[in-house]
């Protein structure tokens, strides 16, 4: 890729060698990646205790992400034919909401080189590979860039604000203590099964139902020929999973997971209340507490000491409220940027 001159806000050339791209190289790469994520995740005050296996894992190719293409690493030309590498962008695309195409760059810039302008030109960049790929796709009705930050990432955010972007949706990361859990009966008729084997399908089915009318959805995860991969999650703890069942229908449902890799890392004791929700035929009658409820026991009597779960602001169904009610309590802001994509300036 070409070399670009760096402008600032108002731009004027600023006195700094030359911005360079490139893609991956090869297996040396992905040390450079998780060097730069770490630095820039200590700089935003953020704990992730990210690996190289990690890193690895995130570059694996996929039908929406080619590594060799969509990891652009950003470099400054030493003037002899070399860039020192100072940042790097993951990008992709997905299916959202009412057939919205929305194309996603993830972009992490080394601390030392976040004040001198040079990050605006990284998010042009990364939207000029993300056009080529919108290019290639059959017209759907909305296609938008999109990018993600917790709100922490005050120079990140500022950022895509200079470039356009806007932030469309808000989601709140609680903590609930598990202390003093309360008891509650499952509505009439409704019980919760050990979950076994041959239930996996219909909580799939069940679960895809619901993902795809939420905001945060991506829609080529629960085609049919995705069950597989579902299946083979390794994040997944059935034999922790709280699912209500009328008759042979499911209900409703909390998956509690408990990553205990993670907690070893960061000395702690959390599991995770997820994919909490109840079907519309069985709403308002008090199941998501019963479920939620259950499973935090659950996650106590396997020696958490606190559960964590993540939660769309602007849900129809007052979710957030409901949770700060059971206890959980705020403690991180993550927010979804978008900007409408502008196909007549795909390069010919």
């Amino acid at each position: 890729m070409s070399e670009k001159s760096i402008s600032n806000n108002a731009g004027h050339i600023r006195d700094l060698p030359k911005l360079t791209f490139r893609c991956l190289q090869g297996e040396a790469d992905y040390s450079l990646i998780l060097s730069i994520y770490l630095r820039s995740a200590d700089a935003d005050h953020i704990v992730d205790p990210a690996s190289l296996e990690d890193m690895k894992r995130w570059c694996t190719p996929s039908a929406r992400f080619d590594p060799c293409k969509d990891i652009l690493f950003a470099g400054l030309d030493a003037g002899v034919g070399e860039s020192s590498v100072i940042g790097f962008s993951r990008l992709s695309w997905y299916t959202g909401l009412k057939d919205t195409r929305l194309y996603v760059q993830s972009s992490f810039l080394h601390p030392d080189w976040r004040d001198h302008g040079l990050w605006p030109s990284i998010v042009q960049q990364n939207e000029c590979r993300l056009r080529e790929i919108a290019a290639s796709h059959p017209f759907t009705t909305q296609r938008f860039f999109q990018a993600w930050a917790t709100s922490a990432q005050v120079k990140w955010i500022s950022t895509l604000e200079s470039e356009g972007y806007k932030a469309v949706r808000h989601f709140y990361n609680m903590l609930h203590r598990l202390d003093a859990i309360p008891e509650q009966e499952m509505p009439e008729g409704l019980e919760v099964r050990p979950v076994q084997t041959e239930h996996y399908r219909s909580i799939w089915e069940a679960q895809r139902e619901v993902q795809l009318e939420l905001f945060e959805v991506v829609a080529e995860n629960w085609t049919d020929d995705r069950y597989d991969a579902w299946l083979a999650n390794p994040s997944h703890t059935p034999q922790l999973w709280q699912v209500a069942w009328d008759g042979d229908q499911v209900a409703g449902m909390v998956l509690p997971r408990i990553d205990q890799v993670e907690n070893r890392q960061l000395k702690r004791k959390r599991g995770y209340t997820e994919h909490v929700f109840v079907r519309r035929p069985w709403r308002k009658r008090g199941l998501a507490k019963a479920l939620v409820l259950r499973s935090l026991r659950v996650l106590k009597e396997q020696g958490m000491q606190e559960a964590e779960l993540g939660v769309d602001s602007e849900n129809e169904s007052g979710a957030f409220g409901f949770y700060h009610r059971l206890g959980y309590e705020t403690f991180s802001t993550d927010i979804w940027f978008r900007k409408l994509m502008d196909m007549n300036l795909v390069a010919g």
